[in-house]
C-alpha cells in the first residue's frame, strides 16, 4: 500500500461519556477510509464511502486491505461504518464483515450481517467484528466485506481498535498478613490448578482464554479471587477460599486429593480442565428481559410481545421479546438455551482489555467499578427463528432507536473480612430518554459450580437453607422454611425443570452440613438504600449450573431514570461465615459437659472403684449446631489396668430432642493398648433429619476399672 494512504494513528484514543459513563479505550486505533485507504473488487466513490448495487455489480469484497503490518500480536475489534439502503424487504444475509491474515491467506474473524441488523435505510451504522492475532503475529493484514449482491451497500470507513497482549501471571494485590513470597506461590498453585496452561511464557504459549498480565489477583486473609479484565469487563472468574491464618500459616481451605490442587469456589474451570461452563459466559450471570419489540416481533402492532400473538389491544399479557446482558468473550455453547446460543458468534475478544473506571485502595480494601454496555445477547426468536440477528447492538428504547446505556460493575474486595461486596449500577447517559420501562431488572448471580456438582466442596452445599429474617416457601420439600433456622431441603423438582427461589425479602444462608461453618457455608445479602427484596438461588438445570442472587434495580422501584443520570447503587454482600470450626472439641474438666459421678483430675475427668459409683461419667453438650449428616465423635480415655476383662465403659450419642440413642458401643478393657496412657475411641453416627436437635455425647461408666476422659472431639466423616 503506498505510503501516502497509510491511516493515520490515533494515540490514546478514550471514547468519554457523559458521568464518565465508559473509558472504552484501547491500546492503538486505525481508521482507514473505504474510499482511500482500502482496495475494492467493484462499486464506486458513493456519499462518504464506496459502494456497490445490484443493478451493476456482482458478489466479492466490496473493500479490502490495507496489509498492515503493524498490528502486533494482541487482540482487537473492527468496527465497519455501513448504509443499506433496505432493512425490511427480508431478513436475510447481505454481508460478512472478514479479518484476514493476507500472509498466510487465514480468515481469523467472519460474521454475517443480516438486513435486519441495519435499523434504520440510508444511515451509516456501526457493525463490530472481534478477532485475536495471536494465529497471525505480526503478519499483513487486512478488513475485507464480502458484499453478498442482495442490497445496494455503502462503506464509509473501517476503524480498527488494538489491545496488545501480555503473555504471564497477572499482578497480585496482597492484602494479607503473608509475605509477598508465600503469597505469590499461593497464587501460582490456585491459577496453574485452573488448567489453562503453564504461566511461564517462556515455557508454554499461555491460552489467551485464561489468568494472563493483564488479569487482576487480589488475596485477602479469606479468600483469592482472579479478576478477569481480559474478555470480561473485570468479572470474578476463580475464587479460592483461604483459612485466614497469618504468615506461612495462610493456605486454601479446599483441595483435591491427593495432588492437593486448589479448588475454585465458582463454577469455572472448577475441575481443573481449563473448561468454561457452556451455559454462561464466565463465572456470573446478569440478564435484562426486554419487552419491547424489535422488527418482524410484533405481528399486531401493539407495540408488545405477547405470549398469544393472536390477541389485539393494550390488554394482551406481555411476555419477553429478547434478553439484554453484556457482550463478553466466553460463549453460550449449551443447546438447551438455543435463544442463548443464537447470540454467541462474534464474541468480544478473550485479550481485549477492559481497564476499570475506578480503582480506589486503602490500607485492607480494593474497590473495582467496570462500565459495560448493555446489549442484545439472546434472541428469544419472536420473529419465527433464533437466528441471532442485531445481536450484541445497543439497548432499544421503547422509541425504537438504540442507544448506549451502561451497566456499572464493581466489587469491594477486603483483606480482613470474609465477604465482598458485588454493586450494580445503571448509568444513562445525557440525550438518552428514559430509562428502564422497557426491561424488567438485573436477574443473575454467582455460579457456584455446574449442574450436577461435581466437586465434593460444593456437591451439597445448597442441602440446607437459613433465613434470616422471614419465613421463606419454596418449590420442594418442606416448601416452608422458618426464619432463623436450618433447615434441609427434601425434594426437587422434575428433571427437566429449575428450581428457582426468588423474591424471598430476606438474605439467605446456605450450607452442606445445616450449620455456619468454615468452607462448606456462605451467605448472600443484599445492601443499600432500597430495592433489595429479590433474593434467591437457582438450582438452574436448563442453564447446568448452581446460582445464587435473585434480581436488583428492578423497573417500577430503582427504574427508570432519566438521560444524564445514574440509578441507585446496589449491594450483594456475599460472606464466608465461619462461626464454627471442626472438629468441635470438648473438654472432659469444662462446663459445657455435665458429669454425675468423678472429679476432676489434671486435664482430665476420672472416676475409681474405691470412691464412686456406676453412672454417667459425662454427658452433654446438647449441641443443636452440628448441623446433619455422617459424623463421628472421637473419645479420649485411658484406664490403668488392660490385664482383667469386661466392659468398662459404654460410650453413646443421643438426641435429646427426640428422646433417642443414635448410637452406642459397649468398650472393653481389651480395646486399651496401654495402661495410663490415653486413646481415642470412635463412634460413627448419622444427624440426618436432625437438624437443629440438641445433641449429646455420653460416658456410662460401669463401676470395674478407673478411667480418666480428657476430652471428646466431633467430625464431619
Amino acid at each position: 500500500m503506498p505510503s501516502s494512504l497509510r491511516p493515520f494513528l490515533l494515540a490514546s484514543l478514550a471514547l468519554l461519556l457523559p458521568l464518565q459513563a465508559a473509558a472504552q479505550s484501547f491500546d492503538r486505533t486505525f481508521v482507514y477510509e473505504a474510499e482511500t485507504h482500502l482496495s475494492h473488487a467493484m462499486g464506486y466513490a458513493d456519499r462518504a464511502g464506496w459502494a456497490a448495487n445490484t443493478a451493476a455489480h456482482v458478489r466479492g469484497h466490496l473493500v479490502y486491505g490495507p496489509y498492515a503490518t503493524n498490528w502486533g500480536s494482541g487482540a482487537g475489534k473492527a468496527v465497519f461504518r455501513l448504509m443499506i439502503d433496505n432493512n425490511s424487504a427480508n431478513n436475510r444475509a447481505v454481508a460478512a464483515l472478514e479479518v484476514n491474515c493476507a500472509s498466510s491467506d487465514r480468515v481469523i474473524a467472519r460474521h454475517e450481517i443480516l438486513r435486519g441488523d441495519f435499523t434504520q435505510p440510508l444511515v451509516y451504522q456501526d457493525f463490530d467484528l472481534w478477532f485475536d492475532l495471536q494465529a497471525c503475529a505480526h503478519q499483513r493484514m487486512e478488513v475485507r466485506l464480502d458484499w453478498y449482491a442482495q442490497a445496494y451497500m455503502n462503506v464509509d470507513k473501517v476503524t480498527v481498535h488494538l489491545d496488545d497482549y501480555t503473555a504471564g501471571q497477572p499482578p497480585v494485590k496482597n492484602f494479607t498478613q503473608s509475605s509477598d513470597s508465600h503469597v505469590q506461590s499461593l497464587v501460582r498453585r490456585a491459577i496453574e490448578g485452573l488448567g489453562f496452561g503453564t504461566y511461564d511464557p517462556v515455557t508454554s504459549q499461555l491460552r489467551r482464554d485464561g489468568p494472563n498480565a493483564n488479569d487482576l489477583v487480589f488475596v485477602g486473609k479469606h479468600y483469592m479471587a482472579w479478576i478477569d479484565q481480559t474478555g470480561f469487563y473485570g468479572k470474578i472468574n476463580a475464587l479460592w477460599l483461604l483459612n485466614g491464618a497469618s504468615g506461612d500459616a495462610l493456605a486454601f481451605l479446599h483441595e483435591q486429593s491427593p495432588s492437593r490442587r486448589p479448588v475454585s469456589f465458582l463454577g469455572v474451570a472448577e475441575d481443573g480442565n481449563g473448561a468454561w461452563m457452556p451455559g454462561y459466559s464466565g463465572a456470573e450471570h446478569y440478564e435484562l428481559p426486554h419487552e419491547i419489540p424489535e422488527p418482524g416481533e410484533d405481528p399486531n402492532g401493539n407495540g408488545q410481545c405477547d405470549t398469544n400473538e393472536a390477541c389485539q389491544g393494550s390488554a394482551c399479557v406481555k411476555t419477553i421479546c429478547n434478553w439484554y446482558s453484556v457482550n463478553e468473550a466466553a460463549p453460550v455453547t449449551d443447546t438447551d438455551v438455543p435463544h442463548w446460543t443464537a447470540c454467541s458468534r462474534n464474541r468480544m475478544a478473550w485479550a481485549r482489555k477492559n481497564a476499570p473506571i475506578v480503582h480506589e485502595e486503602t490500607a485492607t480494601s480494593l474497590r473495582l467499578v467496570y462500565a459495560a454496555p448493555i446489549t442484545k445477547e439472546a434472541d428469544a426468536g419472536k420473529d419465527g427463528a433464533h437466528e441471532g440477528d442485531r445481536c450484541h447492538q445497543d439497548f432499544l428504547f421503547a422509541d425504537g432507536l438504540r442507544r448506549p446505556v451502561y451497566l456499572r460493575l464493581g466489587y469491594v474486595l477486603h483483606g480482613d473480612r470474609p465477604f465482598f461486596d458485588r454493586t450494580y449500577q445503571f448509568d444513562n447517559p445525557a440525550g438518552n430518554p428514559a430509562f428502564g420501562q422497557e426491561v424488567w431488572s438485573v436477574i443473575g448471580g454467582l455460579v457456584l459450580s455446574k449442574l450436577p456438582a461435581t466437586q465434593p466442596s460444593k456437591a451439597d452445599l445448597f442441602h440446607t437453607v437459613r433465613p434470616d429474617r422471614l419465613a421463606i416457601r419454596g418449590p420442594v420439600a418442606p416448601f416452608s422454611f422458618p426464619a432463623g433456622q436450618w433447615t434441609a431441603r427434601q425434594g426437587a423438582p422434575p428433571a427437566n425443570q429449575d428450581e428457582v427461589w426468588a423474591w424471598l425479602g430476606t438474605s439467605l444462608s446456605w450450607s452442606a452440613r445445616g450449620r455456619a461453618s468454615l468452607g462448606d457455608s456462605l451467605k448472600m445479602e443484599s445492601l443499600g438504600p432500597a430495592d433489595n427484596d429479590d433474593t434467591g438461588f437457582c438450582l438452574c438445570k436448563v442453564h447446568g449450573g448452581m446460582e445464587i442472587g435473585g434480581g436488583v434495580l428492578h423497573r417500577g422501584i430503582s427504574l427508570p431514570i432519566h438521560g444524564g443520570t445514574r440509578s441507585i447503587e446496589t449491594t450483594r454482600r456475599i460472606s464466608f461465615p465461619s462461626e464454627y470450626t471442626l472438629p468441635f472439641v470438648y473438654e472432659a474438666e469444662s462446663s459445657a459437659l455435665y458429669k454425675l459421678v468423678g472429679r476432676q483430675e489434671g486435664d482430665g475427668w476420672s472416676a475409681n472403684t474405691a470412691a464412686d459409683v456406676a453412672g454417667s461419667l459425662i454427658y452433654g453438650p446438647y449441641a443443636t449446631h452440628w448441623g446433619d449428616g455422617a459424623m463421628r465423635a472421637n473419645f479420649r480415655m485411658m484406664v490403668d489396668s488392660i490385664s482383667t476383662g469386661g466392659n468398662v465403659v459404654t460410650i453413646d450419642v443421643y438426641d435429646a430432642t427426640a428422646r433417642q440413642v443414635i448410637a452406642s458401643q459397649a468398650i472393653a478393657r481389651s480395646r486399651f493398648t496401654q495402661p495410663f496412657m490415653y486413646q481415642d475411641v470412635s463412634l460413627d453416627f448419622s444427624l440426618a433429619g436432625r437438624l437443629g436437635h440438641a445433641i449429646e455425647t455420653r460416658v456410662y461408666w460401669h463401676d470395674i476399672s478407673y478411667v480418666k476422659v480428657d476430652k471428646i472431639s466431633v467430625f464431619d466423616r
